[in-house]
């Protein structure tokens, strides 16, 4: 809720705090009333590791996040080997077997995008970018090999830091390749500051982010029409999910603010969590783990939630490809919908 990626640890806690103020409202979940404990990582594993062991020490019964994988990969163990109950928020595929998600993982997010690049862009040179982090590294590893098996293999594959601000050498050697497509798997900011240095580059080919920077930070640093020219894998937004209506007005009343991304999935994170203290009886660490795990239909506000018991990664998990449009609102792309059948909200400025 610090650091360069505080605007989604900050939807995320409102999204958390909903959830948790409705739950107590209607009596708690088995009479007793939820305190929803604030930790912060900041976005950094070293961090995440002394708020795990902080957190385990305070007794939490549960834990909702972290969000990211690079964070989840060094401290999601230390929740697992305390007992407690997990519901993380990494998308990476090295955190599976540690708690459930709500959220897409990096194995669901890659076909959707591979699908997008060949049959629908008709990308036959993409160029990758992709951030050293767990997730970002993941994602591209996965889009490279999807690739090279349709006959496509990426005509560059270049990785950047976090902490790097200036991508000219690495765009340099991208526009060399004469790419179709430029693919970018950053968070927020990195991912908005590529993709703007490559369009005064004049890299050629259009651009594609990947769902990590989905969010206002990559829109702010790529800046509005740049960010309007590039397509991106994601998440419906609040405003997209037919279940978030009421959510969506709640938010706004309660912080004055639109609701973010990843907000929605926090709010379910913490609903399903209730749901399975109330499927185990009661407070019961060992039977509320495994009520999480074997979840079937849920209704959360992000649509249908079920568990794969093996991974504990949600089946199904809603990807989807979307644009930017001018007020720098994610709205699902129509051509991607049309071709893949997805029904897209009918509601104006939706």
């Amino acid at each position: 809720m610090t650091g360069p990626q505080s605007a989604t640890g900050v939807d995320m806690y409102r999204g958390a705090q909903l959830a948790m103020d409705q739950i107590n409202a209607a009596g708690g979940v088995d009479g007793v009333k939820l305190l929803l404990v604030r930790a912060d990582d900041a976005a950094l594993p070293g961090t995440g590791v002394t708020v795990a062991k902080h957190m385990v020490q305070q007794g939490v019964f549960g834990v909702v996040g972290p969000f990211n994988s690079g964070v989840g990969v060094d401290n999601l163990s230390i929740y697992r080997s305390a007992g407690t109950a997990i519901v993380r928020l990494t998308s990476a595929h090295q955190t599976q077997g540690f708690g459930v998600t709500t959220q897409p993982m990096d194995v669901q997010v890659a076909p959707v995008e591979a699908k997008e690049l060949t049959d629908q862009l008709h990308a036959t040179r993409v160029a990758i970018i992709y951030d050293t982090s767990a997730y970002t590294a993941s994602i591209a590893t996965q889009l490279k090999g999807l690739l090279t098996v349709a006959g496509h293999a990426p005509v560059t594959v270049a990785p950047v830091y976090e902490s790097q601000t200036n991508f000219n050498t690495v765009l340099a050697t991208v526009k060399e390749a004469h790419p179709d497509v430029l693919y970018i798997a950053a968070y927020g900011t990195v991912a908005g500051q590529i993709a703007k240095q490559a369009a005064q580059l004049g890299v050629g080919g259009r651009c594609f982010v990947d769902l990590a920077a989905q969010g206002p930070d990559f829109v702010t640093a790529a800046t509005g029409p740049v960010a309007q020219t590039c397509l991106n894998s994601g998440v419906p937004s609040a405003q997209q999910f037919t279940g978030a209506t009421a959510y969506v007005s709640q938010y706004q009343a309660a912080f004055h603010a639109a609701p973010g991304t990843w907000g929605t999935f926090t709010y379910d994170s913490v609903e399903l969590l209730a749901k399975a203290v109330t499927a185990a009886g009661g407070w019961k660490q060992t039977a509320t783990r495994a009520a999480l795990s074997h979840t079937v239909n849920m209704t959360g506000i992000t649509g249908e939630i079920t568990i794969d018991p093996g991974t504990g990664n949600r089946v199904d998990a809603p990807v989807v490809v979307l644009g930017i449009d001018p007020a720098g609102n994610y709205v699902i792309d129509p051509t991607w919908a049309q071709a893949t059948g997805f029904p897209l909200p009918t509601s104006s400025g939706q």
